[in-house]
């Protein structure tokens, strides 16, 4: 029988998930519950619940829930990114009236902003708690260079270095100096390069690939990043990416790796804002959305019928059933990906038939139709394409609207004339403990 405590911390978990006010995480007590999920089914009595000793955790029965904990404190936050991002992209927008969330809408990046500013706090609390984690795993498991939940644990700490470089203007470790994102995507890169090692070992392959996948997308954000702010056109930097996605195709040519969200303990806000709440709202525009070879309503974008419009824009309002329920896991890294990275490399150096036969491959998958060019800029403009599909509500699009310049239609002018090479301040809170 579950205990009625046990039973207390994970509906204790699911609200503070699901408020988006509190989304701020105390890692020792994380970590602690996430621990106690993995005990044992056997009633016992405490005295104060909240108070987890850290020596407690120092127990070799505990690695695999630690090795777990990353996930979950990621997962987190990951939801949110997508969330937040949707709207700043023209994949999305907020029907509501909060000034917060119209803000995002329309691209203000500057000053405070309550959404943001707890994502940017939660975060950051995930990656602390990735790392801690991982470090504890080390330490309590015999092989730790062969064990996967050492490879869990650093892959996701790599995923929350990540997200914050995708989304944020500077990071922050521990109150240290703010480090740009491009160093902070590279340091991604050393947790998924040894991630991929640890995989390896253990005999996971599909983590192993997604270890590889995730480099190859940190390293395209690195190339873009630099083009966009630098005026570099390091082709070579592209080549990692493409590398690193050819790496992960030949371990598997149909991985994945999701954030997951099974009840009870977690809640996919994706599902929760745009279908149970209605508050975020899909655009339009992608219930209509047609492959350009076809002409056929493209099947990738999984949506309901209309419901309503939105009380705000007036916009037809429909569901996103490609997150069927609160459970609906998130992926982070997929073969598909891997493949339209490569494709995209292989466009912008002239290897057309390479770039082709990768955008088809991902095509057969979705069971469209052949796409069929020889014009380097018809494929590319078919990559982008491709992009906003296939990797759609996944956490994609704003960075790829920011790489490509594209302007979202509903953005205030002020944001459209500032550049579209922004990304969200850290957090006020980050601010106030650097003392700046």
């Amino acid at each position: 029988m579950v205990s009625p405590l046990i039973q207390h911390f994970k509906w204790r978990y699911r609200k503070m998930k699901n408020n988006k006010k509190v989304k701020k995480f105390s890692a020792g007590i994380l970590i602690g519950v996430i621990s106690m999920f993995a005990i044992s089914c056997e009633d016992f009595e405490v005295d104060n619940p909240t108070n987890i000793v850290d020596e407690q955790l120092d127990d070799a029965g505990l690695a695999t829930a630690l090795g777990n904990t990353p996930e979950v404190a990621v997962a987190a936050a990951l939801d949110d990114a997508i969330v937040w991002s949707a709207a700043c992209s023209d994949e999305g927008f907020l029907s509501g009236s909060g000034t917060f969330r119209i803000m995002i809408d329309e691209g203000y990046m500057d000053g405070y902003n309550q959404q943001y500013d707890n994502l940017y706090n939660a975060l950051a609390s995930a990656r602390w708690i990735a790392d801690d984690a991982t470090k504890r795993v080390r330490e309590l498991v015999t092989t730790p260079n062969s064990d996967v939940r050492v490879a869990n644990g650093l892959f996701w700490g790599g995923m929350a270095r990540m997200t914050l470089a995708d989304h944020f203007e500077q990071v922050v470790y521990d109150g240290n100096a703010p480090i740009t994102p491009t160093k902070a995507m590279e340091d991604a890169i050393v947790l998924f390069q040894e991630a991929a090692t640890v995989a390896s070992a253990a005999g996971n392959t599909s983590l192993a690939a997604a270890s590889h996948g995730a480099i190859a997308r940190a390293h395209r954000a690195i190339y873009f990043d630099n083009k966009n702010e630098n005026s570099s056109d390091d082709m070579a930097t592209f080549k990692k990416a493409s590398d690193a996605a050819k790496a992960a195709l030949a371990i598997s040519g149909s991985y994945v790796e999701y954030a997951n969200y099974a009840p009870p303990g977690g809640t996919n806000f994706v599902y929760a804002s745009v279908n149970a709440s209605r508050y975020n709202r899909m655009d339009p525009k992608y219930a209509y959305l047609k492959d350009p070879v076809s002409g056929d309503i493209d099947p990738r974008i999984k949506h309901g019928p209309k419901v309503n419009n939105s009380p705000r824009t007036g916009d037809p309002v429909y569901l996103i059933t490609k997150y069927p329920n609160e459970g609906a896991d998130i992926p982070v890294s997929r073969a598909a990906e891997a493949r339209l990275i490569a494709a995209e490399y292989a466009a912008m150096t002239n290897d057309l038939a390479t770039a082709v036969s990768y955008i088809n491959e991902v095509r057969a998958d979705a069971g469209l139709s052949v796409f069929s060019s020889a014009d380097q800029a018809a494929i590319l403009t078919q990559l982008k394409y491709e992009r906003s599909a296939e990797l759609w509500y996944e956490g994609r699009r704003w960075q790829d609207m920011r790489y490509y310049e594209i302007i979202p239609d509903r953005w205030a002018q002020v944001n459209k004339t500032k550049g579209i090479h922004r990304r969200w301040p850290v957090s006020q809170r980050e601010k106030d403990n650097m003392g700046n």
